[in-house]
Formats: C-alpha cells, sequence, structure tokens
C-alpha cells in the first residue's frame, strides 16, 4: 500500500493528520506524513477532508471520490423521511427492478462500520415460490411452539423463562395464534407478507461489531427505499430462526461461519400511509 502526498498541492493546512484517527498521518517537522502507512484501515478520511485533493492512496478508488453536494443536505427533507417511513405488510404484485435493487445496494455501503471492517453482505431472494416456502416453514414452526406452550410443562418452562428475551418476543404473538391460522387459511401471509423480495444481511458470525454494523446498514436501506417509493419491514422472527435452522439455512445457501442480522422484506406497498404515527418520547438522562 503506497499513500503519497502531493507537494505541488498540498497547502499544509494539516487536516490529513487531524482526521486520520489510526495515526497514519502525523505532523513531522510541519508538514503532514505519511509515517505508518501499515496503520491504515482504508476509511478515505484523508481523501474526504482533503480540500485540494493533494492525497494519491493506492488501495482505495479516487474515482469514487468526489465534491460533496452541499445544496442537497436537506435537513427537513431528512427528517420527513425518518418520520413517513412505515414498516410495511402489504404488497403490490409486483417485482422490485434489479438496477433499483443494486441502486439500493450501492447506498448502503456507505454504512459506517466498526474499524471500517465493510464486513456486511447481502443475500437477495426474488424467487416467490421460494419466500412462500420459507414463510409457511416458519408459521409451522410458530404453530408447533403453540402447541408447546400449551402442555403442561411447556407452560412451566415459558414461566421460567418469562423475562428472557426468547419468551418476551414470541408470548405476545401466542395469544393471538388461533387468529393468525384463520387469517393463513384465507390467504394472509403473517410471516413474510407476499412481498416480492427478502433482504437478508449477514456478517461474520463471531465478530464483536457485526449485529451492529448490520443494522446501521439497515437503516439506510429502509430510509432510502422509503423516499424511493418502497417499502421494507424487519422480519426479526425470520432472523431469530436462522440461528438454529439448517433447513433454512440451506435453503438461503448462508455462508460457513457467517450469521444472518438483519432480515428485510421489500416491495411496493398496497397502499399509502397519509399521516405520521404516534411515539412514545424518548427516555433521556442528562449528565
Amino acid at each position: 500500500m503506497e499513500i503519497r502526498r502531493l507537494e505541488d498541492k498540498c497547502n499544509k493546512c494539516m487536516l490529513c493528520v487531524q482526521d486520520c484517527i489510526a495515526g497514519v498521518w502525523r505532523d513531522i517537522d510541519k508538514l503532514p506524513t505519511v509515517a505508518v502507512p501499515e496503520l491504515c484501515n482504508r476509511c478515505s478520511h484523508c481523501l474526504a477532508v482533503c480540500p485540494l485533493s493533494a492525497i494519491e492512496h493506492d488501495s482505495l478508488d479516487a474515482k469514487q471520490v468526489r465534491r460533496i453536494k452541499k445544496k442537497l443536505l436537506d435537513p427537513e427533507a431528512y427528517r420527513e423521511i425518518a418520520i413517513s417511513r412505515r414498516s410495511v405488510r402489504h404488497y403490490q404484485n409486483k417485482p422490485v427492478p434489479r438496477d433499483l435493487i443494486e441502486k439500493i445496494i450501492d447506498l448502503a455501503r456507505y454504512s459506517p462500520t466498526a474499524s471500517n471492517l465493510q464486513n456486511v453482505q447481502y443475500i437477495m431472494v426474488a424467487d416467490k415460490e421460494l419466500i412462500q416456502k420459507i414463510s409457511k416453514r416458519i408459521f409451522a414452526f410458530s404453530n408447533r411452539i403453540l402447541k408447546w406452550s400449551q402442555m403442561r410443562w411447556g407452560k412451566l418452562m415459558l414461566i421460567a423463562l418469562a423475562r428472557t428475551d426468547f419468551a418476551k418476543s414470541i408470548i405476545p404473538y401466542l395469544k393471538v395464534m388461533d387468529y393468525y391460522r384463520q387469517q393463513a387459511e384465507a390467504g394472509r401471509d403473517y410471516i413474510l407478507h407476499n412481498a416480492p423480495l427478502l433482504m437478508l444481511l449477514h456478517a461474520p458470525a463471531h465478530s464483536s461489531f457485526s449485529c451492529d454494523n448490520c443494522n446501521i446498514a439497515a437503516t439506510n436501506i429502509t430510509n432510502y427505499t422509503h423516499a424511493l417509493g418502497l417499502g421494507t419491514c424487519y422480519i426479526g422472527f425470520l432472523t431469530m430462526v436462522l440461528r438454529y435452522d439448517r433447513t433454512l439455512r440451506r435453503w438461503l445457501d448462508i455462508p460457513k461461519g457467517r450469521r444472518v442480522f438483519v432480515s428485510l422484506v421489500m416491495g411496493y406497498p398496497a397502499y399509502s400511509h397519509t399521516f405520521t404515527a404516534s411515539r412514545k418520547k424518548s427516555g433521556v438522562r442528562w449528565i
């Protein structure tokens, strides 16, 4: 890896030194100097902060580095996107164009990752038969949990596990499973919502911040897709089941050593929401 300061362009502002958290760039004799290039994690900050494009970096694509369009940075527009986005559970029977999906993924790769690992990858499922097959398998799994919870030892187990995340995530749904089954028999998909597209975000299973990295990318995806006129919905139950169901992992070809941290369905909403939603106030403590 070679990083060069172009002396004929550099104005010695030292912004590259100030912004380099890794300590690659350092102030040596009042000159910004590449002191320890092997520490570089390719975050691109030096290229982004330099006002005169006076840095060349062999491990970064200079064609991707362009001047920011600051006139497009509208905080009110972003606020409207964030507060008007809804979880969409009814979709048109219309596929999402592949070029639009690629546009969304291209945006998601700019999401921050711990230590700039950029270790988030995607599995896109556009096969409607496979999506329905996955949904039916998970719904059948839910029915088995319901039957188990109605047995004496199942009730005792749920009482013992009442405070665990597992119990908290399934108990509310068990209470209305009879209704869900009636609706499912009428053709409603309560798991993947008859969506035309399923997106899985996965990362190394044992990397410390894989979950954070995937969810940060997912937040950008859900907001951006909303701005594009698409809808999304987190499917936490699928994410949970994928931890244990080897058959599902095989169907979805989850790479060995990696884990799905986010499952999203996506498509064109069957209807729009006219108004924003109500949300409880955030708990805040100032110190």
